[in-house]
Formats: C-alpha cells, structure tokens, sequence
C-alpha cells in the first residue's frame, strides 16, 4: 500500500509563470487531499484537508476561481499549517508517498517542496525531512511507459478517459490520477 496526495496552494494570476517570485507570492498550502491506496489502485482510506494560509490569510479571486475553494471554507473549516502537517505526517505512517510533478527529471517534486517550503515560511521543523527518501514522482511511472502527463487533474485525458470530478480540487486530482494507473496497468499487461 502507498499514499498518493495533492496539495492546492494560494497563487494569484500568472504566479505559476513567475515561479512565485512576486512580492508576497508564496506557495502556502490550502487544501490537501490523499488516499491510502492498494497495489491494483483502489483507494482503501481517503483524506480531505482545508488549510488555513498564515501569511496572505485571503485568498485571490484567481486562487478561488481555479480551486473551487471558497474564503468561508477556509475561514470556517481550516485548521492551521502545523496542525495539520503533524497530522498529515501520522496518517501517512511509513507508507511511500507519491505526488505529481510535469518535470520527470528529478529536479524538482511540486508538493513534497511546497510541503518544505511551507515549513520554512513558518519556521517549524519539517517531519518529513529525515524522510525525502519515501516521496515519489507518480508521473515518471508514465513517462517510463511513453505517455506525457502535464497535469494531474488532466491525467485520465491522456488515456481518453473523461476526467472524473473538477480538476484543481486535490482529492479529485489524486481519484483522476488513481484512474489513469488503472489505465496504465490495463494498457501494458
């Protein structure tokens, strides 16, 4: 069994391009979403977490119109980054985590380093950090096999599977990933 996860952060438009080097543009993560998953990727346990951002508390129309998350949905169901990453860190136990990257070269795994960077915006010590080791690229198992994937929440596309639930939305991300396995597996029997 291993955990797949996704994480939406605050972003305003055209923060992706810029690589978040705007004043005041940091990557700090407002939803997590994340499955306990089996070898035949079929979700056994789900998690759905909303987190509240520290440092830009309000979120940007462009950040509530690409996630489909709400300022009260924050405001009222949030809980604070460290309460969170100590509950995340415990749910995944020592399961192999695996998150979406576009870039299958090693440089760079997206949520695994906004989980870090979140970390250092706030000053608290990273679990994970003595455990980089257990983050995997799920993205690199289909590059292996010939199939590039740029987005996560657009996976099933590639294996012309209507994507299932509203992508940028993190559990719906990881449920759409989940399908593409299946889809992969099928596909090289």
């Amino acid at each position: 069994r291993f955990v797949m996860f996704d994480l939406e952060c605050t972003t305003l438009d055209g923060a992706a391009a810029r690589g978040w080097s705007g004043p005041g543009e940091h990557r700090e993560v407002i939803q997590v979403g994340a499955t306990l998953t089996d070898e035949r990727f079929t979700e056994q346990f789900a998690l759905k977490v909303l987190v509240k951002p520290q440092i830009n508390p309000i979120l940007s129309d462009y950040c509530k119109n690409l996630t489909g998350i709400t300022q009260e949905d924050i405001d009222q169901k949030g809980i604070d980054f460290p309460t969170f990453l100590q509950m995340f860190f415990r749910w995944c136990f020592e399961f192999e985590l695996y998150c979406f990257d576009s870039r299958v070269d090693g440089s760079r795994l997206f949520d695994r380093d906004v989980l870090v960077e979140n970390c250092n915006l706030l000053k608290i010590w990273h679990p994970f950090q003595m455990h980089r080791e257990r983050f995997h690229n799920i993205n690199e198992i289909f590059a292996k096999h010939g199939y590039v994937v740029k987005q996560s929440g657009a996976s099933p596309e590639v294996f012309g599977i209507k994507i299932p639930a509203r992508p940028h939305a993190a559990l719906n991300d990881v449920r759409g990933l989940l399908v593409s396995l299946k889809a992969l597996s099928e596909r090289v029997k």
